[in-house]
């Protein structure tokens, strides 16, 4: 006698709208980035999210609009990110002034809901922790400009490596090969020192490089963006 099994998977659907609980709102800073493979690194200039009804703002931008049931066990959220549309599903925990969420990395196709924020075996979920904060603390985190920098060991130079699609650096100009000559009036003599100028750059400010291109001083002026929150944690 045979027997015929079925097994029932369920999949979560996005939530609709509501009023977003009032646990959720104000001004939250990232602590803490988690995979299966465990901690990733966060820039030294921790960025922030504030929560406003359903808008979630980095810096002054609204990235994303949130929905959330707190009477779920876990509660549940979703975030919906505009320009691409993509939606990303997951639990949430706030204990005093500490904000734990556990989402699915993964915004397209069939998704699964993370029922817990346990990473093991879900190499597309991501633990987040946000420790709370004055909305008025909040900043944006460290400035995109787009460039990757390596080190000529012979030549001791700072040179651009590549500049990334759709990015500051790209849209100035900057080509592979340039040699890094300065970077805001400073002149950088080791690959960290030329990372770090490029790092304390204010996002919406202007940048201005001087580099060496084919024997001749060029001069490009950047203006550096927020970096990505949803690429930042690993949701992209």
């Amino acid at each position: 006698m045979s027997r015929t099994c079925f097994a029932l998977v369920l999949i979560a659907a996005p939530l609709t709208a509501a009023d977003p609980p009032k646990e959720l709102q104000g001004g939250w800073r990232l602590t803490g980035v988690e995979t299966e493979a465990g901690p990733a690194d966060l820039p030294d200039s921790r960025p922030c999210l504030v929560i406003q009804g359903d808008k979630v703002l980095h810096g002054s931008q609204e990235i994303a609009k949130l929905t959330a049931d707190p009477a779920a066990d876990p509660k549940v959220i979703d975030f919906q990110f505009a320009g691409p549309e993509r939606t990303y599903e997951g639990i949430y925990a706030v204990e005093k002034d500490t904000l734990k969420l556990c989402l699915n990395g993964q915004s397209a196709g069939v998704k699964e809901r993370p029922t817990g924020f346990a990473l093991d075996g879900h190499p597309a979920w991501r633990r987040l922790t946000f420790e709370r904060i004055k909305p008025a603390d909040a900043t944006p985190g460290p400035a995109f400009v787009g460039l990757v920098l390596r080190f000529d060991e012979e030549k001791k130079e700072v040179v651009v490596q590549m500049t990334l699609d759709d990015s500051p650096a790209k849209a100035a100009g900057l080509q592979k090969d340039d040699v890094l000559l300065a970077v805001g009036g400073s002149m950088p003599e080791t690959l960290k020192g030329a990372v770090d100028l490029v790092r304390a750059a204010k996002p919406g400010g202007e940048l201005v490089l001087k580099v060496r291109r084919a024997g001749k001083e060029v001069e490009a002026k950047l203006k550096p963006t927020m970096v990505p929150f949803a690429g930042l944690v690993g949701l992209e």
